[in-house]
């Protein structure tokens, strides 16, 4: 790819394009992820700045209600009380007064307290007690800067802190001239600094939210959310003082505000007083929408910018590829039909495993019904109720019924790759010499068999009643396509795959079975079977191993037959080929592995091959009353049926519905002498009840019902001393002899 980039100069090009508009791209997603930024930092110094206004305005509106309330009170005080010291020192005896100072205080929540200072500093009269506690004022701030002038406005008192209640306060102060302009008195309004505390709690603020009230030097006097321990500290910022200075209000961002948080912050002085009311809100809360933003923006920026070199690298493949198949076309031609004929092969299979999992879904709740049927007719023909030809040839076409849908799910387990399986070394040629008879008379006398076998083909692993069952469901196949006769040829060859030298042994006629594409590298058996029949199109062909794919008459073909085929060899370890031609006939070859070769030249078969349903021989003097039977089975039809068979044979059945409710009844009662337990429950399947069971009952004997073979889980267990797999549906004779051959 570098040398072609280096010579090529339209490829060149194509790169210093993909370059530049990557570039303007990133360039283009930063640029407007720093635009939001600043919009959004603006709207929200904006939004600030409008809401400051509004809250320095109330808080303004607050503390001249006090102002208002202390000039009205010094310009309410009589003129009699005011000659001299002696005479404004009698207010602190008029009860009248303190119910006046008490009325006017009550009527603002901001005000705290409301006093009367003699000119000595005294107190004279006051809200919070009658008569007021004697009490020296003359060192406040506010009576160092009435006693000797009148300035003609309030004084606002630096924050002190209150000798009354300990906590910071401000007081906003009048003087009380006598008549020729000396100082009488002072009226004193306490601010409660609390009350902007609760005021700013009240607000429906936003996330990351603060306020706060401030002495003009930057000492804290209330904030919401509060800080107890900072409040009467100061905490002065020269960027803030200085934008006040010039203009009473001030917008700046701090890295660590009060609360140790990066905030923008909005403050602005209040008109007539020294005081600055400031609103904050946290940077992380103001930026995250910005933030979800620029995360949406910058995964479209990536996901274009991927796109982008993707396709350039699409172009570049595009180029590469061009070059290379003007050296070599015809290669690449060939690789070209050997990815697409892969490419299909891996749909096909995607295909057949998803109809595999849904007909092995379907087969084992069908074997659930079966076995619920079998077992309410078995319970009918016991009962000896029906006694007339009819009722019993009734019973009869019932149990064929079952019969043939047991027979219809096993092709549905071997095409899903689930039925259980026996696989033993098998003398292939040996196997077909023995069904010649049978497939004769199958066949009839229009169509000839040919068998070519050699003695020199190796034994093949596979299930040797499953393989009859697939060799007569080809011939059938062939049958049907030659309805005026013809030859079916059954041949059998040796070959090696991905040895380096895929040798072929045996007989045959001219024509050598290609290997399936996805055979795994050792030696098989492939045996085809080949008719002289009318062949299949290209469309029927593509879709021979779809389930339930016929072409036969409606009642003449289950559309199975080649999909239980296929199964059969890929469980085995092998698999199938399918070649088919209009006029031509059609091959089926089916590649089934070496069997291993023992080390002692011996029998490589299972000593003890599973007997499947097969019921064992059970003495006759065995007594079912003896036995105690735990039935675990979720499906509520096929428990009540089997638990019926038994109960009509003698045995004594305790029922749960999954695996929690067996491992009660089994530590409930010690009795139980045979666990019957299904494979597929929810929650805890068959396999994992027995293995806990066996851990405190290790003879306890099981067996395990199931649908279908599940993988590798239930060839293990039963490999083990007294367990038994047994398949659905199984005949109740069956399963009692089974449970009585079990004790």
């Amino acid at each position: 790819m570098l040398r072609l980039l280096r010579t090529n100069r339209p490829l060149q090009r194509i790169g210093a394009l993909g370059v530049a508009v990557l570039a303007v791209l990133c360039g283009g997603t930063a640029i407007v992820l720093n635009r939001l930024h600043d919009e959004t930092l603006a709207e929200a110094t904006l939004g600030l700045r409008t809401l400051n206004a509004s809250l320095a305005e109330q808080t303004a509106r607050a503390i001249e209600g006090i102002d208002l309330t202390v000039d009205g009170v010094a310009e309410q005080i009589p003129l009699e009380y005011r000659r001299s010291l002696e005479a404004f020192k009698r207010l602190r005896f008029e009860r009248q007064v303190h119910e006046i100072l008490k009325a006017k205080a009550s009527s603002l929540p901001q005000m705290e307290a409301l006093s009367l200072v003699a000119a000595d500093g005294g107190l004279v009269n006051s809200t919070r007690q009658f008569p007021a506690p004697t009490l020296d004022l003359s060192q406040r701030d506010y009576y160092l800067a009435l006693k000797d002038a009148d300035p003609g406005q309030a004084y606002v008192s630096r924050p002190t802190k209150s000798m009354v209640t300990g906590e910071w306060t401000l007081y906003i102060a009048r003087r009380v001239n006598t008549p020729d302009g000396g100082l009488a008195g002072l009226v004193v309004g306490a601010i409660r600094l609390s009350y902007f505390d609760q005021f700013y709690r009240s607000l429906h603020v936003v996330p990351g939210s603060g306020f706060s009230l401030w002495w003009r030097d930057g000492m804290l006097l209330a904030r919401f959310p509060p800080l107890p321990d900072k409040v009467g500290t100061i905490a002065a910022n020269p960027a803030i003082d200085s934008q006040i200075a010039l203009s009473g209000t001030a917008t700046a961002t701090l890295q660590r505000s009060v609360d140790d948080k990066d905030r923008i912050l909005s403050a602005q002085l209040l008109r007539n007083y020294p005081l600055v009311v400031s609103v904050s809100r946290t940077r992380g809360e103001v930026l995250a929408r910005w933030q979800s933003q620029a995360v949406v923006i910058a995964g479209a920026g990536l996901v274009s910018a991927v796109a982008l070199a993707l396709m350039l690298w699409a172009m570049a493949r595009q180029f590469l590829a061009y070059e290379t198949a003007n050296r070599a076309l015809g290669e690449r031609r060939q690789a070209v039909e050997a990815r697409d004929e892969a490419e299909e092969h891996v749909r096909q299979l995607q295909k057949m495993e998803a109809l595999g999992q849904l007909t092995g879904g379907v087969a084992h709740d069908f074997n659930n019904l079966l076995q619920a049927v079998r077992s309410s007719l078995h319970m009918l023909e016991a009962g000896g109720e029906l006694r007339g030809a009819e009722s019993r040839r009734a019973l009869e076409v019932a149990s064929q019924a079952v019969d043939r849908g047991a027979t219809l799910t096993q092709h549905l387990l071997a095409f899903a790759r689930r039925q259980r399986l026996a696989p033993a070394p098998v003398d292939l040629g040996a196997q077909v010499a023995g069904m010649a008879s049978l497939l004769e008379h199958t066949l009839g006398g229009a169509i000839r068999i040919r068998i070519d076998r050699d003695d020199a083909v190796p034994p093949a692993l596979v299930d040797p009643h499953q393989f009859d069952i697939a060799l007569l469901n080809l011939a059938i196949n062939a049958r049907d396509a030659m309805p005026d006769g013809g030859t079916l040829t059954i041949a059998l060859t040796s070959l090696s795959v991905g040895t380096g030298k895929d040798a072929e042994t045996g007989a045959g006629d001219g024509i050598s079975p290609a290997p399936a594409p996805t055979l795994a590298p050792g030696s098989y058996v492939a045996v085809t079977v080949r008719d002289s029949g009318t062949g299949m199109p290209p469309d029927v062909l593509a879709r021979a191993c779809d389930p339930f794919f016929t072409t036969k008459p409606v009642g003449q073909g289950s559309g199975l037959g080649l999909s239980m085929v296929h199964g059969l060899t890929a469980q085995s370890g092998g698999g199938m080929r399918l070649e088919s031609h209009p006029g031509l006939g059609t091959a089926v070859t089916l590649y089934l592995p070496h069997a291993p070769v023992p080390a002692d030249g011996g029998s490589d078969a299972p000593a003890g091959a599973a007997a499947g349903n097969q019921p064992p021989p059970v003495p006759s003097a065995t007594q079912p009353a003896a036995v105690r039977v735990l039935l675990v089975e979720d499906d509520a039809l096929v428990r009540m049926a089997n638990a019926a068979v038994l109960d009509e044979a003698g045995i004594l059945v305790s029922e749960a519905s999954s695996g929690e409710e067996a491992l009660a009844l089994l530590e409930a009662d010690e009795g139980i002498g045979v666990l019957v337990t299904d494979f597929a429950m929810p929650g805890m399947t068959g396999a994992d009840l027995t293995r806990l069971i066996r851990r405190h009952r290790p003879g306890l004997p099981v067996l395990i019902v199931t649908g279908y073979a599940e993988k590798a889980v239930l060839q293990d267990l039963g490999r083990e001393p007294g367990i038994r797999i047994l398949s659905k549906p199984i005949p109740p004779a069956a399963l009692i002899s089974h449970i009585m051959a079990a004790i």
